[in-house]
């Protein structure tokens, strides 16, 4: 089954199908090209139409990336505890962790100095040149990090729910200085995709309601979600990222099964939802902008669903 990468650059839109089932993609710190993680311990680095293929060193499947904006290392994340740390050359450095968990997401601090990780169960680790500590504080599974720009300050979306159908926060803020995970929103959604803007006085959360299946978008003010309206129903957001001017923001969305939404693209503006692909093969699980804001390139698989990105 195929993935494929859309780019969005001067308002167009460019398809370019890649082999495998990827999961998670970063832009290098110049902006230039991609890297892509997914199954099988795939790690494909794609500019133009050119790609190259880098050894990772495992079978599992690999699920999310962040490049480091200090020195262009990535951190690479996956199922049965997996932690890659991969150079600039491409080369892997395995990163024990004690976790059987799947981790998630993994995301990089604006001065490149600590690397947030979380996955399922509650999972959430600190990774630092002194070696990774284990956060305390989430119960269900934990889905995306987002750190708040120049603050040693995160946010982490959660499913809404644990295991055996309690009730877990479905958002929380992680605190740098003092190592704590507080929870600051709850609700029947599960939140996946965050991202602060560029400036650090919002943010915006997104994800669907478990019980009705409608999308939700949410704007965080430090303090409170609030919802924004928009034609909701079985639309499955799963992925946000701000261009860096702070003008807008691109949203993706996947299905919960098949038969039940599409895969779509928006950019949203601060005042209104505004499509710019969509298709019913392939689904999204990542989407991100280049550092410049002159390109935004998102990811699709036939295989992803709501639960599995």
């Amino acid at each position: 089954m195929p993935s494929i990468l859309i780019h969005y650059r001067d308002n167009k839109i460019r398809t370019q199908p890649v082999r495998g089932i990827f999961r998670g993609i970063d832009w290098d710190t110049r902006g230039q090209s991609l890297t892509l993680v997914g199954d099988g311990g795939r790690i494909v680095n794609v500019q133009g139409e050119k790609s190259s293929v880098f050894k990772s060193g495992t079978r599992q499947n690999l699920r999310a990336i962040s490049i480091n904006p200090h020195d262009g290392t990535a951190m690479i994340v996956g199922n049965a505890g997996t932690i890659i740390l991969l150079d600039e050359d491409g080369n892997p450095n395995k990163i024990n962790v004690s976790t059987p968990e799947n981790l998630r997401t993994t995301s990089w601090s604006s001065d490149g100095s600590v690397a947030l990780i979380a996955g399922n169960r509650g999972t959430l680790l600190k990774y630092t040149d002194l070696g990774v500590e284990t956060i305390d504080g989430g119960t269900a599974n934990l889905r995306r990090t987002a750190w708040r720009p120049d603050r040693p300050q995160a946010l982490v979306t959660s499913n809404c729910f644990a295991e055996e159908f309690i009730p877990s926060p479905n958002l929380f803020v992680f605190d740098g200085r003092r190592n704590s995970l507080s929870p600051v929103n709850e609700g029947r959604a599960d939140l996946i995709g965050v991202d602060w803007s560029p400036d650090g006085k919002s943010a915006l959360a997104v994800g669907y309601d478990v019980i009705w299946h409608n999308g939700h978008i949410g704007s965080f003010d430090g303090t409170t979600v609030s919802p924004i309206e928009f034609e909701h129903k079985r639309v499955y957001p799963v992925g946000v990222s701000w261009n860096p001017s702070g003008r807008l923001a691109a949203i993706v969305t996947a299905t919960a099964q098949p038969g039940m939404g599409q895969g779509s693209v928006y950019v949203w503006d601060g005042k209104a939802l505004k499509p710019i692909f969509r298709t019913s093969e392939f689904f999204f699980s990542s989407v991100a902008w280049n550092d410049s804001g002159t390109e935004m390139a998102a990811l699709a698989s036939s295989a992803t669903r709501t639960y599995n990105c």
